[in-house]
């Protein structure tokens, strides 16, 4: 209880200090994926991951709305391919809906820093027996921190959960319940109208009971227990991003897990139905 309070008090701290920061002249440095658009927002994203664990792919529909430059909220429901070594994970190939999501963000540009927050929630609607949920709410609180140097980005993530995100790098062969602080610090650099890559560093640090349920069809649906150790996890991300049309993103990753050695590619296209729909109307 002492460690969460910690944590919690940390995170307000910090974004009570962004935000209150005084004022200073002079415009802050461009962000290349900086929200520019207003009103219904619609993406289509096919992405995937691949280690000796198995393969995980995903469809994800996510449908949102940008009320100004500070506040916005999304909804989405993924569809997953689960493919895992069953000589380790002991599971088969499995297929069918994950949870469904609720997000709302705040965004910010300041003179020293741009900063965001955000929270997230999933329904637990998704099979427990598939390892697709854990059949209970799971909710993530992310606060994202960044400041641009003309084409280079370095930036700073810090969350609490209840259960270890998947991320665009790394989608895992589980899905877990218990109490953890996420880490990820890196920096960015825009190559380009259409390339940018990316290197940084995460960190999972879960306290207490931890629990998971390995992800494809199993003799029993049972689940796994045990400390902090069983979802503790660090290493390195490696990303690569083409812009190939207004609409259309491109992206590959490779993640390197220190704590599991664990070596994993993943890729990702992400269509922007919502600007492409805008741009087909206007004509």
């Amino acid at each position: 209880m002492k460690v969460e309070t910690r944590l919690f008090a940390i995170l307000a701290s910090s974004c009570l200090l962004l935000v209150t920061a005084p004022a200073e002249t002079g415009p802050a440095a461009a962000n290349k994926n900086a929200t520019e658009e207003k009103g219904f927002t619609l993406t289509e994203t096919y992405e995937g991951s691949g280690n000796s664990d198995g393969f995980i792919t995903d469809i994800n529909s996510t449908a949102g709305y940008v009320f100004n430059r500070h506040f916005s909220v999304n909804m989405g429901v993924p569809y997953l391919f689960v493919s895992p070594s069953s000589s380790k994970t002991g599971a088969t190939s499995a297929s069918g809906m994950g949870n469904p999501s609720l997000g709302f963000r705040y965004s910010t540009k300041g003179p020293l820093l741009d900063f965001s927050t955000g929270l997230s929630g999933g329904v637990p609607v998704a099979s427990s027996a598939k390892g697709l949920s854990t059949g209970r709410v799971t909710v993530d609180w992310d606060n994202h921190f960044a400041h641009g140097f003309d084409r280079l980005t370095p930036f700073f993530d810090v969350g609490v959960a209840n259960s270890v995100p998947d991320t665009r790098f790394l989608q895992r062969a589980y899905t877990s319940l218990g109490t953890l602080a996420h880490f990820e610090g890196g920096s960015e650099l825009d190559l380009g109208d259409k390339f940018s890559v990316s290197v940084s560093g995460y960190y999972i640090l879960p306290w207490g009971t931890q629990q998971i349920f390995v992800r494809g069809k199993k003799s029993s649906a049972s689940s796994i227990k045990g400390g902090a150790s069983l979802t503790r996890d660090d290493g390195i991300n490696l990303g690569l991003d083409y812009d190939l049309t207004r609409f259309v993103d491109l992206n590959a990753g490779y993640s390197r897990s220190v704590y599991n050695v664990l070596n994993t590619v993943s890729f990702g296209v992400e269509l922007n139905v919502g600007s492409w729909l805008r741009k087909g109307s206007s004509r």
